[in-house]
């Protein structure tokens, strides 16, 4: 394979992985935010028709950190850019960031808080 070819292809590698890391944020941001309305949509139902009103505190809890973790992977993953950027006009070496990282752990805790809020709120349906 050709230089050329190398380069493109991983021009177009790290062009997709951003992509897919842009639907990954959308979709952390779009289940979290999605299930707290959604909550509070069901609780304003019920409580308007005067039916017994589950407790969803801890489930709300668990999907408003899944919407904060999502939040602060996002800002990292910004911040990572950011320094690769600045490491590419400085001519500095681009490999390995620490933010990177950080973003990461926090995107997982994010789906985490999802899948937790998620039980959580299965389990408050006890008749």
């Amino acid at each position: 394979m050709t230089n050329n070819m190398k380069d493109t292809d991983w021009q177009e590698t790290y062009s997709s992985l951003l992509k897919l890391s842009t639907e990954g944020f959308k979709f952390c941001a779009l289940a979290n935010g999605g299930a707290a309305v959604a909550i509070l949509a069901y609780l304003g139902d019920i409580a308007g028709k005067d039916g017994p009103v589950p407790d969803m505190r801890c489930a709300m809890l668990s999907f408003l950190l899944g919407l904060f973790f999502c939040g602060v992977a996002m800002l990292y993953a910004y911040l990572t850019q950011l320094k690769r950027l600045n490491n590419l006009v400085d001519g500095s070496g681009t490999r390995g960031d620490w933010r990177l990282v950080v973003s990461l752990v926090f995107a997982v805790l994010s789906l985490f808080a999802f899948g937790l809020g998620s039980l959580l709120a299965v389990t408050s349906f006890v008749k």
